[in-house]
Formats: structure tokens, C-alpha cells, sequence
């Protein structure tokens, strides 16, 4: 078989994937120490973690002491570990994304030595971990990086079924890892079935029998289902069907039928939403990809197998999720080693003379998708000191453009000449020196704009952390982390001039706009300002000044 072919070539490197794990994982978790959570999901997951932890209850997560419903439980299972640990830091709540990015790029390369030799699988797990959005999802707080390994693994399974036979621990495995993917973020880890299936229906018609992998894909499927209920129904039934309720009819069906906080809309009109995202989220390789799906839909990286694969695999997400009325970049990321797959067997393709003059036309046309996304980045990065008042971190935003505009320039040029990996090689370098600028001084500058780290410091610095907080009309999950409490609202005016009359010792969280309109109407509220912050609500991309005041200070 095709797959045979390929691993008898080459000696596996372990060496070689040993290191580029080793180093992916290290510089995810230095990333993740370099920045506070982000609004508004990341602290909504973080604290739901260490709510488990304070009450133990580890069968369903809660948020502010209410259910949270949004996700399923491994993730706060695997959160809780690293938190117990490191305390409520960023990177503990982020550490498994740089785990669960890492193994990822290892099913990724056990797929390509497969179906295009070890060089190309080596390609392919770099080319996968330096695109944006996985950087950006294996350096978050969510759930993402640890559902994509479980799919992904699938595919593995899948892969070796295909070209080397079944083996016996084929359904267990898959199953577990259908569970594992179900556990992270419920249905949407059964994407790799309509891949495939989709992949199965294009090889049976070449006469390849697929009853068997049929079969078996769906058994994989029942042991994975049945892992998930083992934990839904104890936890459906601690809150009173709730979970399911709200976890499967709102977040998933719901999402599915009609767009959610206003993510996505109609399907006619939003059927192109993807396509832009591929070409920012996969950056820097669109400079590669659309040479690389010409020389893969022209058979001439991977053979039949691998053809069918990348069609069935990337095809399916694209058109599956296009249909789901909630959309969000995301929503995409399952395609993302397919395309990394199919950039790494181009280059390494491209180095054995493999391609057509129609490939490297595409691979020079990869300019016009390359170049607007670094020019606009760079733009970015030039006029963010003076839009975000950072004037004093000018020089690192600077720095990180004109690495990008010298790296994407240098690219250019190589892409233009027909040198294709060379211009990869330039990416790749270029995407590790921009990390220097943008960790050292872009994220530090950022986080002078975040608002709930300062705010909260400044409440545990005058109360120890020892009184109850709660807020008007500011609302973000960041504080809730921060404060390291649960944080009452107040929903009225009223309400909040009542609760300003009573003695215990608490604090308010209020804009400061609010604040002056409402003691401008009604009177001074005989609060004491702690602390004053103005920044940025990242989650409504508006300026924001946030002041927190203390009642009965004089009580502590």
C-alpha cells in the first residue's frame, strides 16, 4: 500500500519529533506566562476551574457559582491539575493547550509518514504550530487545543485502518479518543466521521471494500458515546437535567439552527465567511496553499490515498460548518492539519522535482493571499501605539512590524523566483524572531490596557481580598478571575444607592461614566475611591475608565 511505501523509504527521526514537540511546547508555555487571560472566554473557563477546585465538585463546572453548561468537563479536569499546582496563573489555566497543541502535531506527522514520508510529516508538524490561529488556540484557556488532538487521532487510526489493514485495538482506541474529544467540547469531536465517511465513498469508487471500516468507525463511535454518557448522565442528573438541556439544546442545537451573539446569519450570504479566515488563520503558509492544493487535487503529492484524505478532511469541515448558522474562526480549526499536510508534502515534493508548471504558478500566486494579511498585520502593528495610547511601547510594535514586513518581503521574493522552500524556510524564521518583539514588549505593552487585573489587584491590596465585591453594569469574567470570588450584581440604580446605605465593609465595580451620571442625579454615594482604570473592553473593543469604590472602609 501507498503508506507502506513511504515508512519503508526513511528511517523514523524520533529524535527529530522529540525536539520539535519539545520546542513547540516550551514556547506555547512561555507565551502563555507573557499576558493576563483575555475576555471574555478564557477567564470564564479559568474560573470555572477553580471553582471546582474550591468545591469540590468535579462532576460539573459552575461559573460564579451558577452551572455552566457551555462545555463538557475534561477541561476543567485537566485545568485543575496545573492550578493546584501553580496557583491561578495564566499558566497553569493555558498549560494543557501547549500539551494538547504538541500532540497534535505528533498525530499530524504519524498521518504524513504515512501517506508522504518523513521529511513531508516533519514539514507538516512545523508548518501546523506556526500558523496564527493554533498559535493563538494552544495559547488559550479554552477548550480547543485539547479537543483537536482527540480528532486528529481519529484520523491516525483511520489512516493506519486504511493502508496497512485493521487491527484489534482499532475500535477501542478510536473510540477513547471519539470520548476524549466528546468530553472536551461534546458533538462537533464526531467531525471525523463525515470525513470518513467522505474519504470511504471516494475510495469505494475505486473498488476499495469499506463495510468494514463502516462498521467499525460506527462501533468507535458507540465506545466514544458511551464514555461521554458515563460522566452526562451522573451530571445530568446532579442538576436536574440542566446540563443536557442547556449543553446540548442551546450550545449545540441551538448554535447549529440559528446564530448565537451575533456569530454568523444567513448561509447564502455568509458562504464565503471561511474562505477569509484560511487565509489569515493559516497565515504565513497561504503563501504555500494554494500551490499545495493544486498539486494534491492534480495527484501529484501523496498519491490516490492521500488525495482522497485532504478532499474528504478539509472538504467536509469547511462545508459542514459553513452550514451551522453560528460562525466563529474556530469553528474551522479541525481542517488545519490537512492543510499542513498538504503544504508539507509540497515542499518536500517540491524538492524532489515533483511539481508541474500549473503548481508553481499557484505557488507564485500564493503572493496575492500571503501579502495583504502581512501588510495589513504590519499596518497594524504601526498604528496600534497611538490608537491603543501606548506611544511608550512604540518601539516593540515597530520592532514586530518590520520583522514581519523583512520576513514577508524576503518570502516574496523566493516565491516569485520559484523557490519555494527556500521561502518557507523564511516564514518559518521569520515567524520565531517575530516571537522576540511581540513577547518581550507587544504583550507586556497589552496588558497596560486590560482592566480587571489592575482593578482587582488594587481590591486585595485595600481588603485583603476579605470582603464581598459587586459590580453595575461591568460585567466582564476577567474580574470574576481576578478578585478570585464570586461577584454579585447589581442590576438598577436603586439597588445600588440601597446597598451604598449599608455598614458592612464590600466594594463596588462601576464605570466611571455611571458613576458620575448616577451621583450626579442622586447625590454623592460617601464611597471611597480605591482605584481608577481606564483601558480597553476587549470583548467590545470600546474605551472603558472602570473605578472600584469601597464601603465601610473604616471597618476594616
Amino acid at each position: 500500500m501507498e503508506g507502506q511505501m513511504q515508512e519503508g523509504q526513511q528511517h523514523t527521526p524520533w529524535l527529530s519529533v522529540i525536539l520539535i514537540v519539545s520546542a513547540v511546547a516550551g514556547v506555547y508555555w512561555f507565551i502563555d506566562t507573557r499576558s493576563t487571560l483575555w475576555d471574555r472566554d478564557e477567564p470564564r473557563f479559568a474560573r470555572a476551574a477553580v471553582e471546582m477546585i474550591e468545591s469540590g465538585n468535579y462532576l460539573y463546572p459552575t461559573f460564579n457559582g451558577r452551572l455552566r453548561p457551555d462545555k463538557p468537563i475534561l477541561i476543567y479536569w485537566l485545568m485543575s491539575v496545573p492550578l493546584r499546582v501553580l496557583g491561578p496563573t495564566s499558566l497553569a489555566c493555558r498549560f494543557f493547550g501547549a500539551v494538547g497543541i504538541a500532540a497534535a502535531c505528533v498525530f499530524t506527522f504519524l498521518i504524513g509518514r504515512r501517506f508522504l514520508g518523513v521529511k513531508a510529516a516533519l514539514w507538516s508538524m512545523v508548518i501546523l504550530a506556526s500558523t496564527v490561529m493554533v498559535m493563538v488556540i494552544g495559547t488559550a484557556a479554552t477548550s480547543d487545543a485539547v479537543l483537536l488532538p482527540a480528532m486528529v487521532a481519529v484520523m491516525v487510526l483511520f489512516a493506519h485502518a486504511i493502508t496497512s489493514g485493521l487491527s484489534w485495538y482499532y475500535v477501542p482506541a478510536m473510540g477513547l479518543a471519539f470520548g476524549l474529544g466528546l468530553l472536551a467540547k461534546g458533538p462537533v469531536a464526531l467531525l471525523p466521521i463525515p470525513a470518513i465517511g467522505t474519504m470511504l465513498w471516494l475510495g469505494g469508487r475505486r473498488g476499495i471494500w469499506t463495510g468494514s471500516h463502516w462498521g467499525r468507525l460506527m462501533a468507535a463511535a458507540g465506545v466514544g458515546m458511551l464514555l461521554f454518557v458515563a460522566w452526562a448522565i451522573p451530571a445530568n442528573y446532579a442538576t436536574d437535567g440542566e446540563f443536557l438541556r442547556l449543553g446540548i439544546g442551546r450550545h449545540v442545537l441551538a448554535r447549529a439552527a440559528r446564530p448565537m451573539e451575533h456569530h454568523g446569519g444567513n448561509f447564502l450570504l455568509h458562504l464565503p465567511y471561511y474562505l477569509p479566515i484560511i487565509v489569515a488563520g493559516f497565515f504565513p503558509w497561504t503563501l504555500h496553499l494554494p500551490g499545495a492544493i493544486s498539486a494534491v487535487l492534480n495527484r501529484r503529492v501523496g498519491g490516490p490515498h492521500f488525495r482522497e484524505l485532504f478532499l474528504a478532511w478539509a472538504g467536509s469541515t469547511v462545508i459542514i460548518m459553513t452550514l451551522v448558522a453560528t460562525k466563529l474562526p474556530h469553528y474551522i480549526l479541525f481542517a488545519w492539519p490537512a492543510l499542513a499536510l498538504a503544504v508539507g508534502g509540497t515542499l518536500s515534493s517540491q524538492g524532489q522535482a515533483a511539481l508541474e508548471d500549473a503548481d508553481r504558478r499557484w505557488l507564485r500566486g500564493g503572493v496575492w493571499f500571503f501579502a495583504p494579511v502581512a501588510g495589513g498585520a504590519a499596518a497594524g502593528f504601526i498604528v496600534a501605539p497611538f490608537w491603543l495610547h501606548l506611544a511608550g511601547a512604540a518601539v516593540s510594535f515597530w520592532a514586530s512590524a518590520a520583522v514581519l514586513l523583512a520576513m514577508s518581503g524576503l518570502a516574496i521574493r523566493r516565491q516569485l523566483q520559484d523557490r519555494p522552500r527556500d521561502s518557507a524556510i523564511t516564514v518559518l524564521l521569520g515567524m520565531i524572531v517575530l516571537q522576540v518583539p511581540l513577547m518581550l514588549g507587544v504583550m507586556p505593552a497589552l496588558e497596560r490596557v486590560k482592566i480587571s487585573p489592575a482593578i482587582a489587584a488594587a481590591i486585595r491590596d485595600r481588603t485583603g481580598g476579605a470582603v464581598p465585591v459587586r459590580t453595575l453594569e461591568y460585567t466582564e469574567p476577567s474580574l470574576r478571575f481576578y478578585v478570585g470570588q464570586q461577584i454579585e450584581l447589581l442590576r438598577t440604580d436603586d439597588e445600588l444607592i440601597q446597598w451604598a446605605r449599608e455598614p458592612q465593609p464590600a466594594v463596588l465595580v462601576i464605570p466611571t461614566d455611571l458613576l458620575a451620571e448616577i451621583e450626579q442625579r442622586d447625590g454623592s454615594l460617601g464611597l471611597e475611591r480605591i482605584a481608577t482604570k481606564r483601558g480597553l473592553n476587549l470583548a467590545k473593543g470600546k474605551p472603558l475608565e472602570v473605578a472600584a469604590l469601597l464601603r465601610g472602609g473604616s471597618n476594616l
